[in-house]
């Protein structure tokens, strides 16, 4: 029987965030892979092009971030994303904007840059990985005690930047600072969600 959830994607950390967010929810689904270089499908489900898309009852979303609040709204009787109280939606999405802009907008830097058949310079290079090592060092000192990013569980706070390490880590994109080596636990606690992740270990 078809899973009533589809996602349609490949190997990259807005990917990853949707599927432990599944995962975590204990929503069934089919993650169909595709191939990066044609998103001809991508583009007839969703008039776009980018990963991830998910469909779900007739309604097709992207952007990894939608899919997550979709997610949240829709299957009510799971696990929250975004927090229990307002305070904590508060704090959750500024960590989540953090981990989007800070911890990711250098790796998405080289990667755009590359992607476009550019190339970064020493110089680029460099300012990149002090511009994550400085987003990690935020990082660290605020887990430095803590199991979740926010609260007593896991969240979209912790779905976030732990794909994205996740990401940086597998793709050496950048350099990783000796100080994320203290966050590799609560990011294996947060990628043990990811279903597919687990399958090709």
């Amino acid at each position: 029987m078809p899973a009533d959830v589809v996602v349609y994607g490949f190997d990259t950390s807005n990917n990853f965030k949707v599927r432990i967010a599944l995962g975590y929810k204990g929503i069934a689904h089919e993650f169909r892979s595709i191939d990066p270089g044609d998103r001809s499908e991508i583009l007839r489900l969703s008039g776009q092009h980018l990963t991830p898309v998910l469909v779900h009852d007739g309604r097709v979303l992207f952007d990894s971030a939608a899919i997550l609040r979709y997610l949240d709204a829709n299957f009510p009787e799971t696990p929250k994303l975004f927090g229990r109280d307002r305070a904590e939606q508060w704090e959750i999405e500024d960590w989540e904007l953090f981990a989007r802009t800070d911890l990711a907008g250098p790796m998405m830097e080289v990667i755009h840059t590359r992607a476009s058949g550019g190339t970064v310079d020493d110089a680029g290079q460099r300012r990149c990985a002090a511009a994550f090592g400085a987003a990690v060092t935020r990082l660290v000192h605020h887990m430095e005690g803590r199991e979740w990013m926010v609260g007593d569980r896991m969240t979209a706070a912790d779905i976030t930047p732990a794909a994205v390490l996740f990401r940086i880590r597998a793709a050496e994109v950048l350099p990783v600072p000796a100080a994320a080596e203290q966050l590799t636990g609560w990011e294996r606690r947060v990628m043990e969600w990811d279903g597919k992740h687990r399958e090709n270990e």
